[in-house]
């Protein structure tokens, strides 16, 4: 009992300087960030490409998509990550200043849930002060704070923590509000991010080995009941979210991402090798076993006078939640990059206590605060340089191709990136080094080929296309932008010799089908276009363009029943394009509703169709 009492005071004998400190000097080391842009991988697609959604706090679209907010088209699910981001929307838009503020808001605030946890492992309050001021400006969380997509590890963070403390709270004081507020942190870190899976046996060990969790009791296992039933809620919202994921978690998967373990470890200890897009490194592989052989030698050798039990509680606080991303093997994995430091958020939690318990042996009298804080001020100045990685585009993907110069996304996505700027010269570097490095080169010949075909050099565009053809002989797209450049020059018999060539290469293709109709719409085939894009349909339900170019055509034949019920597919399926409001508002009040045409006409001029406005003038008196 007493020993107890004594972890209560320690807990609430707080020292407020100590706690200003920990808000002030994170967010002074990361205030930087206010000013970034996006980086545009991920984050774009999320922010930018989702405003509507984002903008009119859509909660089905929220917890019912996947972590880009489209219907089962990635394996993630993160709604409480969207939820914030629709926060956020709120008062920045599509500007990236309030994503930023946020991510660093949620940080400072974890550093302080970190504080309390150390206290509750009964360290001494200036101890546990010490640990987390290293936490907050370790150069590995650079990204988790500097990346916006990297909310959900913040999330995780904290709400685990929380967790943690409201079921030592139930633990000491047997009130049923803290249970409840265990429960409700474990669904919301569920909510956050799927590694949260393994929160329930983390709290329910951490409780055993730091705070004397009666193991008979059955009342003590409440939370795991209530745990389950939350669980079970989760993974049915998940399931109804994302694709079928059986795929992705293979023993193959977990052998190949192995190397996860001693590499983080590596990186936690010895500030090298920051990559925004790390590949497995041998170099850095084998440095992290060395590392960790290391940590189990001086465990054997101060076993006398280390805390064991800190120490294993430390090993399960890190193998546990970096697991899922040992098991999670990605298509994208070797194309893009094979891990994520910005994962380590919670995880590392876990090396701190671990590096702690064996430094202060070793040292013992003969250290110098000062050290320490020599040490903090070295680490505020990576994480400083580090995180300006994170500033834009550029800085971010020149980081990744200079790091893991073989990412076939870096080069393709810092190619995209340049060509959206209308730099061309610089993103045909990046497009042509990201053919020497992957393997499947249709999508970036693809890349080449709409750019050259909008910079009107034609014979490049047909050397691309010929390309892609050769390599895939069913590959619509090329056969599509030679029809293009026939039917710009009035040459539409051969315009239609190509696309009817990819419909005949593979006629159960929805490309080939759309494409065709398209050539078809500009030769003024209307019927057959219609037909096309009905085909388009029937082989893919989802194909959302298919739904709206066949709402304007029938809207020209004046069918507006048929084309209003185009233009509401064509919403429901890309609810982030302006246009798609703007013709199913016409389509509405064509029909008699002018109540839903209006509403729609007005969203479509928020969202910028110049257009719009006439249409309200005329139709919304």
């Amino acid at each position: 009992m007493k020993k107890k009492n004594i972890i209560s005071e320690k807990l609430f004998r707080l020292n407020p300087g100590h706690q200003l400190l920990l808000l002030a000097l994170p967010f002074l080391l990361y205030v930087q960030t206010f000013s970034y842009d996006f980086t545009y991988h991920d984050d774009d697609i999320i922010v930018i490409s989702n405003a509507t959604t984002l903008q009119h706090f859509n909660l089905q679209k929220i917890f019912f998509t996947d972590a880009w907010m489209m219907n089962k088209k990635i394996e993630l699910y993160r709604p409480w990550q969207t939820l914030t981001y629709a926060v956020d929307y709120f008062f920045t838009g599509t500007k990236a200043t309030a994503y930023h503020i946020h991510n660093v808001l949620i940080f400072c605030l974890g550093i302080q849930l970190l504080y309390f946890l150390l206290l509750g492992f009964r360290l001494e309050e200036r101890t546990s002060f010490l640990l987390s001021l290293v936490y907050s400006v370790h150069f590995l969380f650079a990204h988790t704070v500097s990346w916006i997509p990297a909310r959900g590890d913040l999330y995780l963070f904290a709400f685990s923590i929380a967790s943690l403390l409201s079921f030592y709270a139930w633990l000491k004081k047997n009130k049923i509000i803290h249970l409840f507020l265990s429960a409700l942190f474990y669904f919301c870190a569920l909510l956050s991010k799927e590694s949260a899976m393994v929160l329930l046996p983390v709290i329910y060990i951490t409780a055993f080995l730091m705070w004397d969790l009666e193991v008979k009791k059955i009342k003590n296992y409440l939370l795991l009941s209530v745990g389950v039933v939350f669980t079970g809620i989760y993974l049915w919202m998940r399931s109804q979210s994302i694709y079928d994921t059986n795929n992705i978690f293979t023993w193959s998967g977990f052998i190949y991402n192995l190397p996860v373990l001693p590499e983080e470890v590596f990186k936690f200890f010895v500030p090298l090798f920051f990559s925004v897009m790390p590949a497995y490194s041998m170099v850095v592989t084998l440095l992290g076993v060395s590392v960790i052989i290391l940590l189990a030698l001086l465990t054997y050798l101060l076993r006398k006078k280390v805390n064991l039990k800190i120490i294993l509680l430390g090993a399960v606080l890190f193998i546990l939640p970096v697991f899922p991303s040992i098991i999670y093997k990605p298509t994208f994995t070797g194309f893009a990059y094979d891990y994520l430091d910005h994962r380590m958020f919670f995880p590392g939690i876990g090396l701190l206590l671990i590096a702690y318990s064996l430094i202060i042996p070793l040292v013992q009298h003969k250290f110098s605060i000062n050290y320490l804080y020599a040490f903090i001020t070295i680490q505020m100045f990576i994480t400083f340089v580090n995180t300006q990685n994170y500033a834009d585009y550029k800085s971010f993907y020149d980081n990744a191709t200079t790091t893991n110069p073989n990412s076939g996304l870096a080069w393709e996505n810092y190619g995209s990136s340049l060509a959206r700027n209308n730099n061309y010269p610089e993103a045909f570097k990046k497009f042509y080094r990201a053919l020497e490095v992957v393997k499947n080169k249709t999508e970036i010949r693809t890349k080449l080929g709409d750019s050259y075909y909008t910079l009107k050099d034609f014979p490049k565009m047909f050397e691309q296309c010929r390309a892609m053809i050769k390599e895939d002989p069913t590959y619509a797209k090329g056969y599509y932008l030679i029809a293009l450049y026939y039917s710009d020059n009035k040459k539409y018999d051969s315009a239609m010799k190509y696309v009817n060539t990819a419909v005949f290469k593979n006629s159960n293709n929805a490309d080939a089908y759309f494409y065709r109709a398209l050539i078809e719409q500009r030769t003024d085939q209307v019927d057959s276009a219609i037909k096309d894009f009905g085909k388009t349909i029937l082989l893919n339900k989802e194909y959302a363009y298919a739904y709206f170019q066949r709402g304007v055509l029938l809207g020209n034949q004046n069918q507006f029943k048929e084309a209003l019920l185009d233009f509401e597919n064509y919403v429901k399926l890309n609810p982030n394009d302006a246009g798609g409001y703007f013709y199913r508002g016409q389509s509405y009040c064509l029909n008699g509703n002018t109540d839903d045409g209006c509403e729609d006409l007005h969203t479509a001029a928020k969202m910028g169709v110049k257009e719009a406005q006439t249409k309200i003038d005329y139709w919304c008196k």
